[in-house]
C-alpha cells in the first residue's frame, strides 16, 4: 500500500471522530497553545503492531508532535512498559489519542494472537498464513500485523493468484475442468492453487499437477490419509476450523500450510493508557 493510500485510510478515521465541529469538550478547556507530554503504557504482555499507524496518526494532526521511544512494531512488550512520550501541542494529541490507539489496540491484539500460533507450530515445517477475512478497508493493517506476529500473507487481492474455491467447482463442473479452464486462459502466468473437500476431489486435483492443494475443512486423520497421496513438485495447505486449540496437530501431519481468519477474527485488543503527566516548559 502506498502512504497516499494509507494515509487517506487514516484520515478518513479522523473525520469519523471529528464530527461536525470537533472535541467541544477539549476546545472549552484548553488553549491552543498548551502544551502536554504523555505517556503510552502497555497494560498486558503483548506483541507491537500498529505502532507505526499510531505515531502516523499523530503527525497526520500535528507535524509536530515530538515521539520518542525505544520500541517497533514486532517487538514484544511487558505489562507496565512505557512504550513511548509524546510532547506536543495537548488539543492535537487528545483529537488523535483515540483513533491512534484503536488502530494500535486491534492491531496489537492480531500480532499477539499469530505469535501464540506460530510458536505453537514453530517445531514443524508448516506456515501460517492469513486469508482475505479481513475488516473492511482495514486489510493492509492486519496483514501487516500478521507479519509482525510472525506469520505470513496469503494474497491480498483475487488478482494476485489463481485461487480455485468450492463455488468455482460448481460452475464449471469439476475440479479438472476449473483446472483447465483457468490453464487455457493464462497459460502458466499465475500459480494454481486449488480447494479439494473430498477424496475424489483430491485425486482429481493431483491428476492436474496444480501448484497447491488446499485441504478444506478436512479433519486431522483425514488430511494425514490425504498427504500420503500427494506427490512432491505439489505444494498443500489445509483451512478451516484452525484454531488455538488444534493447530499443533494440523502441523504435525506435515501440510506446508495453515491458513486461518482465527489471528483477526479471534484476537481481542490489546489494553494502552496514554496518559498526560505533565504540562511541557515553555
Amino acid at each position: 500500500m502506498s502512504n497516499l493510500i494509507e494515509d487517506k485510510l487514516i484520515l478518513s478515521a479522523l473525520e469519523e471522530d471529528k464530527g461536525n465541529i470537533g472535541d467541544i469538550t477539549s476546545s472549552c478547556l484548553i488553549k491552543s497553545d498548551h502544551d502536554s507530554v504523555f505517556e503510552l503504557i502497555v497494560n498486558q504482555d503483548a506483541v507491537l503492531a500498529g505502532f507505526d499507524i499510531f505515531k502516523k496518526t499523530f503527525l497526520l494532526v500535528d507535524k509536530d508532535v515530538d515521539i520518542k521511544t525505544n520500541y517497533k512494531d514486532g517487538d514484544s512488550v511487558n505489562k507496565g512498559n512505557i512504550v513511548c512520550n509524546l510532547h506536543g501541542h495537548t488539543l492535537a494529541i487528545l483529537f488523535a489519542e483515540r483513533t491512534s490507539l484503536n488502530y494500535l489496540s486491534h492491531l496489537s491484539g492480531i500480532a499477539t494472537l499469530t505469535r501464540e500460533l506460530t510458536n505453537l507450530i514453530k517445531h514443524t515445517k508448516a506456515v501460517l498464513l492469513d486469508t482475505r477475512k479481513t475488516t473492511p478497508n482495514m486489510r493492509f493493517f492486519e496483514k501487516q500485523a500478521v507479519k509482525f506476529g510472525g506469520g505470513s500473507n496469503h494474497r491480498f487481492t483475487l488478482s494476485e493468484m489463481i485461487l480455485i474455491k468450492d463455488n468455482h467447482i460448481a460452475v464449471a463442473g469439476g475440479v479438472k475442468n476449473a483446472i483447465l479452464l483457468e490453464r487455457k486462459t493464462y497459460n502458466d502466468k499465475y500459480k494454481i492453487e486449488v480447494e479439494v473437500q473430498t477424496l475424489e476431489e483430491l485425486k482429481e486435483a493431483i491428476s492436474c499437477k496444480p501448484n497447491i492443494i488446499m485441504f478444506d475443512n478436512w479433519n486431522v486423520k483425514d488430511l494425514k490419509e490425504g498427504l500420503k497421496l500427494v506427490p512432491d513438485g505439489i505444494l498443500t495447505e489445509v483451512s478451516g476450523q484452525i484454531l488455538k486449540e488444534n493447530i499443533r496437530d494440523y502441523a504435525e501431519t506435515g501440510v506446508n500450510y495453515i491458513s486461518t481468519s482465527c489471528m483477526i477474527k479471534n484476537s481481542k485488543w490489546v489494553d494502552f493508557s496514554l496518559n498526560a503527566i505533565k504540562q511541557a516548559l515553555k
